[in-house]
């Protein structure tokens, strides 16, 4: 009997991934210009893709975010870089369509209770953390962190290979992350959304002596765009039958994947807002 049950559970399998092959792919998001063979238009948001479509990128760097018929999250993207011969970008859906390691939100720091950040490390973490909008206010517990004219917070990076420091603004015990202040510096203007290593450090500015907490890459990501993008997904999630909450879970986690952690209380703001609104 033995082999028979190999047997069924190698079908089994191979049903499985027949059935993830041939589903569709809903568009919710197009870094770059993407553009269906088939019809040949530029991908939107809300577009239908099969796996048997051809797809073509303008450039390497673009990728379309999707989700499938299972509510798994995918990336479709070019996984290796075209051979210098190569005259499009192109490849059939079913080929590049990669689904997205979903992340904990407890392991990323999703902490909307918490009234005062006590531990700036694993609040930003070590890889990306996405403001959502242009600044974010981050309330300190005053026993962590003593923040005054003597002892501050300090974001130091490079622009144009040359170093910059940034004090962070405060009030009290709030510190401000301000996207104009960052990105505005002597060594010129930084116009990407991203700033690559970003060392934080607690200065102390009676001993000249400072303290590395963490370092990271700090993005911004606009909120109107990510409005847009979760208005395409939320009609998506309603038709699947979901609650309220597993809705706002959802969309919570897809920033995650996508964007990066984030301040646990202005993610959760956001998205009760707009799917309250969205959905009566």
């Amino acid at each position: 009997m033995k082999p028979v049950v190999q047997l069924l559970a190698i079908l089994m399998l191979a049903i499985s991934v027949n059935l993830q092959a041939q589903e569709s792919f809903i568009v919710t998001r197009i870094n770059g210009k993407v553009t269906n063979n088939k019809t040949g238009t530029e991908l939107k948001a809300g577009d239908v893709l099969q796996p048997s479509d051809r797809v073509t990128f303008d450039s390497f760097d673009s990728y379309v975010i999707s989700i499938g018929q299972n509510m798994g999250r995918y990336m479709i993207k070019l996984h290796e870089p075209p051979a210098p011969e190569t005259i499009q970008l192109s490849a059939l859906v079913k080929d590049i369509a990669v689904p997205t390691k979903r992340r904990s939100l407890m392991s990323e720091r999703y902490r909307p209770d918490e009234t005062a950040v006590s531990d700036l490390r694993s609040y930003f973490g070590n890889d990306k953390f996405t403001v959502l909008g242009d600044k974010v206010d981050i309330p300190v517990n005053p026993q962590a962190y003593t923040i005054d004219e003597n002892k501050f917070i300090v974001f130091y990076y490079r622009v144009n290979n040359n170093p910059v420091s940034k004090k962070l603004g405060y009030e009290n015990s709030t510190l401000f992350i301000e996207r104009d202040k960052l990105v505005n510096t002597n060594a010129g203007v930084i116009t990407q959304n991203e700033i690559p290593s970003v060392a934080v450090y607690l200065y102390e500015k009676n001993t000249k002596t400072s303290e590395e907490i963490t370092k990271f890459n700090l993005a911004f990501v606009d909120k109107e765009t990510v409005t847009n993008e979760f208005m395409t997904i939320i009609p998506i999630l309603v038709k699947q039958k979901m609650g309220k909450d597993d809705i706002k879970k959802y969309l919570i986690e897809y920033f995650y994947d996508f964007y990066g952690a984030t301040d646990s209380k202005s993610i959760k703001t956001f998205v009760d807002e707009l799917v309250d609104k969205a959905i009566k």
